[in-house]
């Protein structure tokens, strides 16, 4: 753990949807990067094998059950960094659920469940959380939205919608938490995550051919994006939102 530099050494972060895919490769480089981190999941197999993967390596992390749609779980989160590690300095807002369906054929119960998960928590995680990133001298929210926040796509109208929404939230807090905590989102292209092997091939295939770089993005490359606008690197970076994308909304 001492092959990067340690911007976030000392400090306690939470990231949600930590077991798997770009939560879990945030929690692992922030953890390389010194930060003390809260594995927030629902996938307690997979959250427990990402906090052993972090110890072994000489890191601390620890991980909770969550399931981010309950308020309740999103309290004991909170309670955990406190209890843990004696505050809280960054939030990574990453869980998100989706079912694929156009605006005609999404059930009221998809409508629903995709923004209790998607875009939900990312309010009240934020406002559970505020009291104890304003104790910290750096405070950061980070929001995983996604380029389809700014972009169209076809058939999948509530993931859209719920993504649209985190990136307008973004905006929001950022006004209304400046100058004491920082909120930025993530706007992923396509990642090569479990998330995205549940899309067809030829969706993929017919998505890469607008990727100038030709190619899906790693989770880590991902990891790296939120670890820089995690630290203090990132300073004076608030209220906007970071494309890592392949050049795909250059088009």
């Amino acid at each position: 753990m001492t092959n990067l530099a340690m911007r976030l050494e000392g400090r306690t972060a939470i990231i949600t949807g930590a077991a798997s895919g770009i939560g879990r490769a945030t929690a692992l480089r922030f953890a390389r990067e010194g930060a003390q981190v809260v594995i927030a999941d629902i996938d307690v197999s997979r959250g427990e094998d990402c906090a052993a993967e972090i110890h072994s390596a000489g890191g601390e992390a620890r991980f909770v059950e969550v399931d981010v749609s309950l308020e309740s779980d999103l309290m004991r989160m909170i309670d955990c960094a406190v209890t843990a590690y004696g505050g809280l300095d960054i939030l990574h807002n990453n869980a998100f659920w989706a079912r694929g369906a156009t605006a005609l054929d999404t059930t009221a119960d998809d409508w629903q469940r995709t923004i209790d998960v998607t875009l939900r928590p990312v309010w009240q995680a934020s406002k559970l959380a505020i009291p104890q990133l304003m104790k910290s001298k750096a405070g950061v929210i980070l929001n995983t939205a996604s380029v389809h926040s700014i972009v169209g796509l076809t058939g999948s109208a509530a993931y859209q919608a719920s993504k649209g929404g985190v990136l307008s939230l973004t905006r929001a807090l950022s006004l209304e938490l400046a100058p004491r905590i920082r909120v930025v989102a993530i706007l992923p292209g396509t990642i090569d995550t479990p998330a995205n092997e549940q899309v067809p091939e030829d969706v993929h295939e017919a998505f890469l051919q607008k990727v100038p770089l030709a190619r899906r993005g790693q989770p880590e490359e991902i990891a790296s994006v939120a670890a820089f606008l995690a630290s203090d690197d990132a300073g004076y970076i608030t209220g906007t939102a970071i494309v890592v994308d392949g050049g795909y909304t250059t088009h």
